[in-house]
């Protein structure tokens, strides 16, 4: 287990380094979820505050999003969704250790083979953490407020974007062993990401959405991170349990399937 540990550490501080150099990618990844926090949020409360009947938008706000507060509702599906995607190509620096051949040198030296994905999964969630937080600090200078506790809100935030990431991360690392080319792995998981954002509470709650859209949102594993997050942050109840379990559910899928892939290449 120490040994596991030094190696998952050893591995990334690598990719905390690589960071460190490429500060291009730190700034997009924020300026993305940024772009729609601040375009999207402002926009439908400027709708509110100009209809004709704000009080009829109101209770259009109330029963569809469960909040007048449109901006506090978006981010927490601005949160999440920045998670999804660090996680989604969390495997691309694998993609390239495999053309470049150094992923041969790593698999020859005396390293646990578990570390490998391990250290994926602690860099996607210290990236993650660092971009939320500048989010969150702009979410913030918006007038983004936890209605309930602050220390809840932070929490499920933090736990459920981590039970996510394990399993998108997973399948990623799993992903980048079968592809032969970054080519076909920036096109698969590109082709993922509009899919997972749509088919999900993001911009709507749930219950506003057609009826095969709903299906189609409870078998997205953003919604069962974005729904008790965003019940946090509103000081609303949530099916937080349900959440959990369908996360963990996922979590397992996806790790056992990467286990095979894993075992097959690194052998």
């Amino acid at each position: 287990m120490t040994t596991l540990l030094a190696d998952t550490w050893a591995l990334t501080q690598r990719w905390l380094i690589h960071l460190r150099r490429d500060r291009m990618s730190l700034m997009l990844g924020i300026i993305q979820p940024l772009i729609l926090l601040t375009l999207a949020g402002p926009l439908l409360h400027h709708i509110v505050r100009d209809a004709a009947d704000v009080e009829a938008v109101r209770a259009f706000m109330r029963d569809r999003f469960a909040t007048e507060d449109y901006l506090t509702f978006l981010f927490s599906g601005v949160a999440v969704f920045t998670i999804l995607v660090n996680s989604v190509l969390g495997g691309i620096p694998i993609v390239f250790d495999r053309e470049t051949g150094f992923m041969d040198k790593v698999l020859a030296s005396p390293i646990s083979r578990l570390a490998i994905p391990a250290s994926r999964f602690v860099y996607v969630i210290i990236y993650s953490l660092m971009q939320v937080a500048i989010i969150g600090a702009v979410a913030l200078a918006l007038g983004v407020r936890p209605h309930g506790s602050a220390l809840l809100a932070v929490a499920a935030l933090v736990g459920y974007g981590a039970l996510l990431a394990a399993g998108i991360s997973v399948l990623s690392l799993a992903l980048a062993f079968v592809f032969p080319h970054h080519s076909i792995f920036f096109a698969i998981t590109g082709f993922m990401l509009s899919p997972l954002l749509i088919l999900s509470p993001t911009f709507v709650a749930r219950d506003a959405m057609p009826a095969w859209m709903q299906t189609a949102a409870l078998l997205n594993p953003m919604t069962h991170a974005i729904e008790p997050i965003r019940a946090a942050f509103l000081g609303a109840d949530a099916a937080w349990l349900a959440s959990a379990g369908g996360l963990l559910a996922f979590d397992a899928a996806c790790f056992a399937l990467a286990v095979v892939v894993l075992r097959r290449r690194l052998d």
